[in-house]
């Protein structure tokens, strides 16, 4: 695949191009969702048209989170199969897909009672690293670590410290989403 050039003339020659013959599928919106499904489209042999009324990713993609995240807040559900696929696509876009846009961000969860809350939410992070790791996709991240009083005020000294007894740290991935979708909409399937 190649990179396709993006303008203001190729945007208008495209369109003089969609006008003058039968498209297999028009996408309607080219946010993240849109990006992927022409692309899908063209990957497949379909004769495929996408139409924004502003610029890539300016809609919902740009209001996002930013967050690639595994569906650790899914585990209490018991909605494995659920995490099991998040954590699956995080490690395909930070290993495979678009590791250059791909980022380990920390999370610090506060821990304010001694013992079993501990034991509870590092379980549950600890199936988190251990499902991302049986993935075959958790390679990129570290892994959690608890921290003490002391060490939770060093990442974020702004905690009350009469209110904290410590803290877990884990991570997730925070991705460019923007340029993720202009990858997507330059890419040329020939």
């Amino acid at each position: 695949m190649r990179t396709a050039t993006l303008g203001p003339a190729e945007r208008a020659e495209a369109l003089v191009a969609m006008a003058g013959r039968e498209l297999d599928v028009l996408v309607v919106g080219a946010g993240v969702v849109g990006a992927g499904t022409a692309l899908d489209a063209v990957t497949r042999g379909l004769s495929t048209g996408i139409v924004e009324a502003r610029d890539w990713a300016s809609g919902t993609s740009s209001r996002s989170s930013k967050l690639i995240h595994g569906g650790l807040r899914y585990l209490e559900m018991l909605d494995f199969a659920l995490v099991r696929e998040a954590l699956k696509e995080r490690g395909l876009l930070l290993e495979r897909l678009a590791p250059h846009l791909v980022k380990p961000v920390p999370f610090l969860y506060p821990l304010q009672h001694k013992g079993w809350e501990r034991f509870y939410a590092g379980s549950g992070v600890a199936l988190y690293d251990a499902m991302s790791l049986s993935s075959g996709h958790g390679r990129g991240l570290p892994v959690h670590r608890h921290l003490s009083r002391q060490g939770a005020l060093r990442v974020a000294p702004c905690l009350r410290k009469d209110a904290l007894v410590g803290a877990l740290q884990y991570y997730d991935d925070q991705m460019d989403d923007t340029h993720f979708v202009t990858t997507l909409v330059r890419t040329d399937d020939s």
